[in-house]
């Protein structure tokens, strides 16, 4: 990230003239034109006073709701300003860092940054520089795949206000990105608790832009970090009186050192996409029904699961017929078993108006407009007195995925347009932690009634009644 191509693109982005920038900034504009093309730098003793009166120009030009997104493509890791001071104070660190790098070009790449490590103090000084630097390394144009190693609090209360906010902003997942993400599952079942669901909603937000790699590791793996092989490592640790600290270090013989003792711990993983899934429920197609220990206690659907679907429907779908028919053998355990039943409205309003019936790891099933209602209706024959109680309609704003739960387990299935990705976590804390906030009434809930599914079938047919076909 050079000073001269931020700027232009600033300047871009602000839609202003540069005439008007060079005299805001007291420049004439052929001198601004030599630093924008990388003639001549501002001095360094004029660094701190430089960016920030630039970064003030832009942030009044720029600042609004949810303004981060006319950022992207200069910033892909980023988070939501909540004031034009926020703004200001983002882009100050970039255009610093920017010169920074520019010091260090015209210095034969001795840095300014110290080759060994420099500190960062404060949550807003390592929310900034956490986005700037990993932005920088992923835009820098290199085809060489970036292997990110991480260890990153999603839901520890400590780190909550930084790495809660950033929000990662690529149009599509990049192909040339590898980001390994380590869990000790008993650290994150005791930093979850204040946080019940930031597990859960972290892995499917970042889940929508990075082919995550989720590992488990049984021992302590000590201060949380983010590790770019090859070229940076970030270590977090909380002071005495509780200020976060952020320790960035460059020194290739360190970092080398730090990646082999890395991939030398034991882990186990525990994230698959639909391929390796597929191959291995082909491969064993008991492998369902042992690790749900044979018994399935709760679902909980944010997506639409074909739970209803015949095995005809699913004749044109190009997939295993051994995988079609595990598939569908757990589907009938949901519904005959004594199983806790939770689905999201925004679910069922989804089928109403799409007719798509999610087949996890065979493919969607699209349900015609004039069969929706006698799709639905299959219901009927899994409601009894005694297992209402059981099922629960949910309002929710959770990531859309599907959850699985057995004792001691639980399976997080999420997909999107192009991809599918099954999570295995060995730990009650998932389903505790979803039953929990449906308890508080954190997650607005109504009762299921045979009356109220009746009702809800009723209104569905009169809406699809007056759909033109």
């Amino acid at each position: 990230m050079r000073l001269g191509l931020l700027l232009e693109a600033l300047i871009d982005i602000a839609q202003t003239a540069k005439t008007d920038f060079a005299i805001s900034m007291n420049m004439t504009p052929s001198g601004l034109s030599k630093i924008l093309k990388g003639g001549r730098l501002p001095f360094i003793k004029e660094k701190r006073a430089f960016s920030r009166r630039a970064s003030a120009y832009f942030a009044d030009s720029l600042y609004s709701y949810h303004c981060y997104f006319k950022f992207l493509p200069l910033f892909p890791v980023i988070y939501d300003f909540s004031s034009k001071y926020e703004l200001e104070m983002f882009l100050s660190c970039a255009l610093e860092y920017a010169l920074d790098k520019d010091f260090e070009y015209e210095n034969d790449g001795r840095p300014v940054l110290s080759d060994r490590e420099a500190s960062f103090l404060g949550k807003k000084n390592i929310l900034n520089l956490f986005c700037v630097l990993v932005s920088d390394h992923i835009t820098s144009g290199n085809e060489i795949p970036l292997e990110f190693y991480s260890a990153l609090p999603l839901c520890d209360h400590l780190y909550y206000d930084i790495f809660h906010r950033i929000k990662i902003a690529n149009t599509r997942k990049p192909e040339n990105i590898l980001f390994n993400h380590f869990f000790n599952i008993s650290c994150l079942e005791s930093s979850s608790t204040d946080y019940n669901l930031g597990t859960l909603a972290a892995i499917a937000r970042a889940e929508k832009y990075l082919d995550l790699n989720l590992l488990e590791i049984t021992e302590e793996i000590g201060n949380p970090f983010l590790l770019l092989r090859g070229q940076f490592l970030m270590v977090f640790s909380i002071q005495l009186d509780g200020t976060p600290l952020m320790t960035f270090i460059k020194q290739k013989s360190y970092l080398t050192t730090f990646y082999n003792s890395l991939i030398r711990k034991k882990t186990r993983k525990i994230s698959y996409d639909g391929k390796d899934a597929r191959a291995a429920l082909a491969n064993d197609p008991s492998l369902l029904f042992r690790l749900t220990n044979g018994s399935i206690d709760a679902v909980y659907n944010f997506i639409s699961i074909g739970y209803l679907i015949h095995e005809e429907e699913m004749k044109d779908i190009h997939s295993d017929e051994v995988i079609k028919k595990t598939i569908l053998e757990l589907f009938h355990r949901v519904l005959t078993d004594d199983t806790d039943f939770y689905v999201n409205i925004d679910a069922m309003i989804g089928f109403q108006s799409s007719g798509h019936a999610i087949i996890p790891l065979v493919g969607t099933v699209n349900i015609p407009l004039e069969e929706r209602i006698p799709y639905l209706k299959r219901f009927d024959s899994y409601i009894y007195k005694d297992n209402v109680s059981r099922i629960r309609i949910v309002n929710s704003e959770l990531p859309k995925v599907a959850v699985l739960c057995s004792k001691g387990m639980s399976l997080i299935y999420l997909t999107d347009n192009d991809s599918e990705k099954i999570l295995y976590f060995r730990t009650d804390m998932i389903n505790n932690n979803l039953k929990k906030e449906i308890a508080d009434n954190n997650m607005k809930l109504m009762d299921f009634s045979v009356d109220l599914w009746n009702n809800f079938l009723e209104e569905m047919s009169k809406d699809l009644r007056n759909v033109d076909y």
